[in-house]
Protein backbone atom coordinates (compact mmCIF):
# COMPACT_ATOMS: atom_id res chain seq x y z
CA UNK A 1 0.00 0.00 0.00
CA UNK A 2 1.89 3.09 -1.31
CA UNK A 3 1.77 6.15 0.52
CA UNK A 4 3.48 9.75 -0.29
CA UNK A 5 4.22 11.47 2.86
CA UNK A 6 5.90 14.37 1.15
CA UNK A 7 2.29 15.34 0.23
CA UNK A 8 -0.41 13.61 2.41
CA UNK A 9 -0.34 11.09 4.88
CA UNK A 10 -2.18 8.37 2.61
CA UNK A 11 -3.41 8.01 -0.40
CA UNK A 12 -5.41 4.59 -1.88
CA UNK A 13 -4.77 3.85 -5.51
CA UNK A 14 -8.00 2.42 -6.43
CA UNK A 15 -9.67 4.21 -9.38
CA UNK A 16 -13.51 3.17 -8.34
CA UNK A 17 -12.46 5.80 -5.35
CA UNK A 18 -10.90 8.03 -6.78
CA UNK A 19 -13.73 8.45 -9.69
CA UNK A 20 -16.22 8.53 -6.76
CA UNK A 21 -14.37 11.26 -4.97
CA UNK A 22 -14.07 12.97 -8.13
CA UNK A 23 -17.15 12.78 -8.45
CA UNK A 24 -18.24 14.34 -5.06
CA UNK A 25 -15.91 17.56 -5.53
CA UNK A 26 -18.06 18.37 -9.08
CA UNK A 27 -21.01 17.59 -7.39
CA UNK A 28 -20.42 20.27 -4.67
CA UNK A 29 -18.70 22.86 -6.96
CA UNK A 30 -21.99 22.43 -9.44
CA UNK A 31 -24.25 22.88 -6.36
CA UNK A 32 -22.38 26.15 -5.79
CA UNK A 33 -22.21 27.22 -9.35
CA UNK A 34 -26.51 26.66 -9.55
CA UNK A 35 -26.95 28.85 -5.88
CA UNK A 36 -24.77 31.48 -6.76
CA UNK A 37 -25.82 32.12 -10.57
CA UNK A 38 -29.37 31.46 -10.17
CA UNK A 39 -30.51 31.84 -6.64
CA UNK A 40 -28.14 34.81 -5.24
CA UNK A 41 -26.93 36.90 -8.47
CA UNK A 42 -30.37 37.51 -9.99
CA UNK A 43 -31.39 38.83 -6.73
CA UNK A 44 -28.53 39.75 -4.21
CA UNK A 45 -30.61 40.51 -1.61
CA UNK A 46 -29.55 40.12 2.26
CA UNK A 47 -31.56 37.33 2.82
CA UNK A 48 -29.75 35.55 0.23
CA UNK A 49 -26.60 36.54 0.68
CA UNK A 50 -26.61 35.36 3.90
CA UNK A 51 -27.98 31.85 2.58
CA UNK A 52 -25.18 32.13 0.21
CA UNK A 53 -22.69 32.52 2.84
CA UNK A 54 -23.93 29.85 5.24
CA UNK A 55 -23.85 27.08 2.22
CA UNK A 56 -20.28 27.85 1.22
CA UNK A 57 -19.03 27.93 4.84
CA UNK A 58 -20.89 24.31 5.38
CA UNK A 59 -19.40 23.48 1.98
CA UNK A 60 -15.88 23.83 2.76
CA UNK A 61 -16.59 22.24 5.83
CA UNK A 62 -17.82 19.28 3.93
CA UNK A 63 -14.72 19.27 1.38
CA UNK A 64 -11.90 19.62 4.12
CA UNK A 65 -13.58 17.12 5.86
CA UNK A 66 -14.02 14.87 2.86
CA UNK A 67 -9.77 15.57 2.41
CA UNK A 68 -8.73 14.57 5.95
CA UNK A 69 -10.86 11.44 5.26
CA UNK A 70 -9.19 10.36 2.22
CA UNK A 71 -5.67 11.11 3.32
CA UNK A 72 -5.68 10.05 6.94
CA UNK A 73 -4.16 6.75 7.35
CA UNK A 74 -7.30 4.83 9.07
CA UNK A 75 -5.60 2.81 11.55
CA UNK A 76 -3.59 0.46 9.51
CA UNK A 77 -1.64 -2.08 11.48
CA UNK A 78 2.46 -2.39 11.08
CA UNK A 79 3.31 -4.25 8.13
CA UNK A 80 5.65 -7.75 8.54
CA UNK A 81 5.47 -7.52 12.44
CA UNK A 82 4.90 -11.76 12.39
CA UNK A 83 8.47 -12.23 10.55
CA UNK A 84 10.54 -10.00 12.39
CA UNK A 85 9.79 -10.40 15.65
CA UNK A 86 8.21 -14.07 16.29
CA UNK A 87 9.89 -17.01 15.06
CA UNK A 88 6.83 -19.66 15.11
CA UNK A 89 3.11 -20.16 16.33
CA UNK A 90 4.05 -20.72 19.73
CA UNK A 91 5.18 -17.45 20.05
CA UNK A 92 2.13 -15.67 19.18
CA UNK A 93 -0.12 -17.18 22.15
CA UNK A 94 -3.77 -15.23 21.78
CA UNK A 95 -2.42 -13.13 19.31
CA UNK A 96 -4.00 -13.31 15.33
CA UNK A 97 -2.12 -13.34 12.77
CA UNK A 98 -3.24 -12.16 9.20
CA UNK A 99 -2.02 -14.08 6.19
CA UNK A 100 -2.69 -11.20 3.48
CA UNK A 101 -0.61 -8.68 4.90
CA UNK A 102 1.59 -10.22 7.34
CA UNK A 103 0.94 -8.89 10.56
CA UNK A 104 -0.44 -9.49 13.62
CA UNK A 105 -3.89 -7.94 14.25
CA UNK A 106 -4.91 -6.28 17.74
CA UNK A 107 -8.71 -6.38 18.70
CA UNK A 108 -11.13 -5.27 16.58
CA UNK A 109 -8.60 -4.69 13.45
CA UNK A 110 -10.13 -6.36 10.14
CA UNK A 111 -8.15 -6.64 6.91
CA UNK A 112 -9.57 -4.77 4.03
CA UNK A 113 -8.92 -6.14 0.83
CA UNK A 114 -8.83 -2.44 -1.17
CA UNK A 115 -6.42 -1.09 0.93
CA UNK A 116 -4.59 -4.60 1.68
CA UNK A 117 -4.22 -3.78 4.87
CA UNK A 118 -5.45 -4.28 8.34
CA UNK A 119 -7.60 -1.66 10.47
CA UNK A 120 -8.41 -0.57 13.72
CA UNK A 121 -11.73 -0.34 14.71
CA UNK A 122 -12.71 -0.77 10.80
CA UNK A 123 -16.00 0.15 10.25
CA UNK A 124 -15.92 -0.46 5.89
CA UNK A 125 -14.71 0.90 3.19
CA UNK A 126 -16.48 3.61 1.66
CA UNK A 127 -15.47 4.64 -2.06
CA UNK A 128 -16.71 8.03 -1.69
CA UNK A 129 -14.05 9.06 0.67
CA UNK A 130 -11.45 6.26 -1.35
CA UNK A 131 -10.49 4.79 1.71
CA UNK A 132 -11.26 2.97 4.98
CA UNK A 133 -13.46 4.20 7.79
CA UNK A 134 -11.03 3.19 10.49
CA UNK A 135 -10.06 4.59 14.43
CA UNK A 136 -7.98 7.04 13.05
CA UNK A 137 -10.44 9.20 10.59
CA UNK A 138 -13.99 7.53 11.61
CA UNK A 139 -14.46 11.59 12.85
CA UNK A 140 -13.55 13.19 9.76
CA UNK A 141 -16.32 10.89 7.92
CA UNK A 142 -19.33 12.11 10.19
CA UNK A 143 -18.49 15.53 9.61
CA UNK A 144 -18.05 14.39 5.63
CA UNK A 145 -21.45 13.23 6.21
CA UNK A 146 -22.97 15.48 8.68
CA UNK A 147 -21.94 18.28 6.43
CA UNK A 148 -23.09 17.05 3.06
CA UNK A 149 -26.31 16.30 4.80
CA UNK A 150 -26.76 20.20 5.76
CA UNK A 151 -25.96 21.30 2.46
CA UNK A 152 -28.34 19.13 0.77
CA UNK A 153 -31.09 20.48 2.98
CA UNK A 154 -29.58 24.10 2.91
CA UNK A 155 -30.15 23.44 -1.05
CA UNK A 156 -33.05 22.13 -1.13
CA UNK A 157 -34.87 24.83 0.77
CA UNK A 158 -32.94 27.29 -1.42
CA UNK A 159 -33.95 25.90 -4.62
CA UNK A 160 -37.53 25.34 -3.86
CA UNK A 161 -38.13 29.29 -2.45
CA UNK A 162 -36.56 30.81 -5.91
CA UNK A 163 -38.41 28.35 -7.77
CA UNK A 164 -41.61 29.21 -6.25
CA UNK A 165 -40.99 33.46 -6.26
CA UNK A 166 -39.69 32.81 -9.96
CA UNK A 167 -43.34 31.10 -10.47
CA UNK A 168 -45.11 33.84 -8.80
CA UNK A 169 -43.44 36.56 -11.35
CA UNK A 170 -43.50 34.20 -14.76
CA UNK A 171 -39.91 33.64 -14.43
CA UNK A 172 -39.58 37.38 -15.65
CA UNK A 173 -36.78 39.24 -13.74
CA UNK A 174 -35.33 36.08 -12.06
CA UNK A 175 -31.81 36.10 -13.57
CA UNK A 176 -29.80 36.19 -17.25
CA UNK A 177 -30.30 32.40 -17.97
CA UNK A 178 -33.80 31.68 -19.51
CA UNK A 179 -36.76 30.25 -17.57
CA UNK A 180 -36.11 26.86 -19.28
CA UNK A 181 -32.30 26.94 -18.38
CA UNK A 182 -33.02 27.84 -14.56
CA UNK A 183 -35.24 25.50 -13.96
CA UNK A 184 -33.23 22.90 -15.35
CA UNK A 185 -30.50 23.92 -13.09
CA UNK A 186 -32.37 24.05 -10.17
CA UNK A 187 -34.38 20.70 -11.12
CA UNK A 188 -30.80 18.85 -11.22
CA UNK A 189 -29.99 20.77 -7.94
CA UNK A 190 -32.96 19.07 -6.01
CA UNK A 191 -32.25 15.93 -7.37
CA UNK A 192 -28.68 15.55 -6.23
CA UNK A 193 -29.75 17.03 -2.76
CA UNK A 194 -32.77 15.00 -2.74
CA UNK A 195 -30.26 11.70 -3.32
CA UNK A 196 -26.95 12.58 -1.47
CA UNK A 197 -29.07 14.02 1.34
CA UNK A 198 -30.55 11.24 2.29
CA UNK A 199 -27.60 8.75 1.46
CA UNK A 200 -25.48 11.14 4.23
CA UNK A 201 -28.11 11.49 6.66
CA UNK A 202 -28.77 7.63 6.59
CA UNK A 203 -24.56 7.05 6.72
CA UNK A 204 -24.13 9.86 9.29
CA UNK A 205 -27.22 8.13 11.74
CA UNK A 206 -26.00 4.61 11.51
CA UNK A 207 -22.01 5.97 12.24
CA UNK A 208 -23.50 7.12 15.14
CA UNK A 209 -25.51 4.88 16.29
CA UNK A 210 -22.17 2.66 15.74
CA UNK A 211 -20.44 4.67 17.90
CA UNK A 212 -23.17 4.91 20.76
CA UNK A 213 -23.06 1.02 20.43
CA UNK A 214 -19.39 0.56 20.18
CA UNK A 215 -19.52 -1.73 17.05
CA UNK A 216 -18.71 -1.44 13.97
CA UNK A 217 -20.25 -2.01 10.60
CA UNK A 218 -17.71 -4.90 10.07
CA UNK A 219 -18.13 -6.52 13.46
CA UNK A 220 -22.40 -6.31 13.62
CA UNK A 221 -22.06 -7.61 9.92
CA UNK A 222 -20.10 -10.33 11.04
CA UNK A 223 -21.49 -11.08 14.37
CA UNK A 224 -18.85 -11.20 16.40
CA UNK A 225 -19.09 -11.88 20.22
CA UNK A 226 -18.28 -8.81 21.93
CA UNK A 227 -14.72 -9.63 23.80
CA UNK A 228 -13.77 -5.70 24.40
CA UNK A 229 -14.63 -3.69 27.82
CA UNK A 230 -17.84 -1.65 26.71
CA UNK A 231 -17.40 1.77 27.27
CA UNK A 232 -20.90 4.52 28.05
CA UNK A 233 -22.42 5.95 24.98
CA UNK A 234 -20.55 9.92 25.99
CA UNK A 235 -16.86 7.77 26.62
CA UNK A 236 -17.89 6.23 23.19
CA UNK A 237 -17.91 9.71 21.43
CA UNK A 238 -15.21 11.25 22.69
CA UNK A 239 -13.27 8.16 21.73
CA UNK A 240 -14.05 9.03 18.74
CA UNK A 241 -14.73 13.22 18.12
CA UNK A 242 -12.25 14.53 21.18
CA UNK A 243 -12.27 13.56 25.04
CA UNK A 244 -13.50 17.30 25.46
CA UNK A 245 -16.92 18.18 24.03
CA UNK A 246 -16.81 21.64 22.56
CA UNK A 247 -16.09 23.63 19.09
CA UNK A 248 -13.34 20.77 17.60
CA UNK A 249 -15.55 18.45 17.88
CA UNK A 250 -17.52 19.93 14.49
CA UNK A 251 -14.08 21.17 13.03
CA UNK A 252 -11.92 18.44 10.57
CA UNK A 253 -9.23 17.97 13.16
CA UNK A 254 -7.35 15.29 14.79
CA UNK A 255 -8.35 14.37 18.58
CA UNK A 256 -5.33 15.09 20.60
CA UNK A 257 -5.92 11.65 21.81
CA UNK A 258 -5.22 9.63 18.00
CA UNK A 259 -2.57 11.54 16.51
CA UNK A 260 0.43 9.61 15.32
CA UNK A 261 2.27 7.96 18.02
CA UNK A 262 -0.52 8.18 20.66
CA UNK A 263 -1.90 5.01 19.62
CA UNK A 264 -0.11 2.02 21.53
CA UNK A 265 0.25 -1.09 19.68
CA UNK A 266 1.20 -4.24 21.63
CA UNK A 267 2.47 -5.51 18.92
CA UNK A 268 4.91 -2.53 17.86
CA UNK A 269 8.67 -3.66 16.88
Amino acid sequence: MPSYPRMVEWFVNDVAGIVCCSLTYILVFYSQFVIISVVLLPDPIVSSTIHVAVFNVLAVLALWSHLRAMTTNPGTVPMETFNVRYGGKEDLKSAVLCLKCNSIKPERAHHCSVCKRCVRKMDHHCPWVNNCVGQQNQKFFILFTFYIFSISLHAIYMAVQKIIHCSDQEWSHCGSLSPPVSLMLLTILLFISLLFGLFTGIMFGTQIYAIVDDQTGIEKLKNEVVTWERLTWSQNLQEVLGRRMGYRWLLPVMPAHLAPGKVPYKFQV
